[in-house]
């Protein structure tokens, strides 16, 4: 089950959406369960409780507590970056403002059906090529990470580590063998670093920041190059394509 959140203080436009995706759900076959908050505190409170959403739909005018603040509070507090957030507003002038965010896409109202279906389809489409993993082996055993899991590589000695969103795991290897197995998403921004760019919450020119707080260094030969990569990535989730 396909589960589908829409947040807007507009009840009129909840209700018109929930029927959409109701509707898409049966044309595509996507099996959605959908669940509608009037306000940013009450998803709050819901989130902090255990309720768990595969794509969110946002307002970002919400009266008291908006979407941006409801959004960083998912990436931040929750530390969760598998929802997908769709942020929907009547203004072109937030882009700026989403990036920590990295929301899978941006929709101006009013939101026509059509919009919606990609935005379903395309988000079913990433939370499936997330399942993959990532396998390694240690001793005469081999271990595998859901590749959604993994923030970043860091190479030490002749040791790498994997830092998860939940812990670390170690093993031996080399980092540039590992670099050519991982998915798009993926950059090597350091010979010591690669990074999974969901996981990136801020970054400069010499510089990322990510969701744990850990600072990674950007080496000079990387610089250009992860500039551009990162840039890529917010315009292709911001985009209409598929990914």
């Amino acid at each position: 089950m396909y589960k589908i959140g829409i947040c807007d203080d507009d009840k009129i436009l909840c209700s018109v959406l929930e029927e959409q995706i109701c509707e898409l759900s049966k044309e595509t076959g996507i099996k959605a369960e959908v669940e509608v908050w009037y306000s940013g505190e009450s998803i709050q409170n819901d989130l902090k409780k255990g309720t768990e959403l595969d794509l969110l739909f946002l307002d970002i005018e919400l009266v008291r507590k908006n979407g941006i603040a409801v959004g960083n509070f998912i990436r931040g507090e929750m530390e969760n970056m598998q929802t997908h957030i769709v942020y929907i507003s009547s203004k072109e002038s937030y882009a700026m403002q989403l990036f920590k965010v990295q929301p899978l896409d941006f929709l101006i109202k009013p939101i026509s059906a059509e919009n919606i279906r990609e935005v379903l389809i395309r988000s079913v489409k990433q939370k499936s090529s997330a399942d993959a993993c990532f396998e390694y082996r240690k001793g005469k055993s081999v271990f595998r990470v859901p590749v959604r899991d993994i923030a970043y590589f860091m190479s030490m000695d002749k040791k790498i580590i994997i830092v998860k969103k939940d812990g670390k795991e170690e093993f031996y290897g080399k980092l540039k063998d590992i670099a050519k197995t991982l998915p798009a998403d993926f950059l090597m921004i350091h010979q010591s670093y690669i990074i999974n760019q969901a996981y990136v919450r801020e970054y400069s020119y010499e510089m990322v920041k990510m969701t744990d707080g850990e600072n990674l260094n950007i080496s000079k030969p990387y610089r250009k190059e992860t500039r551009s990569k990162i840039i890529q990535h917010q315009k292709a989730n911001m985009s209409d394509g598929t990914v």
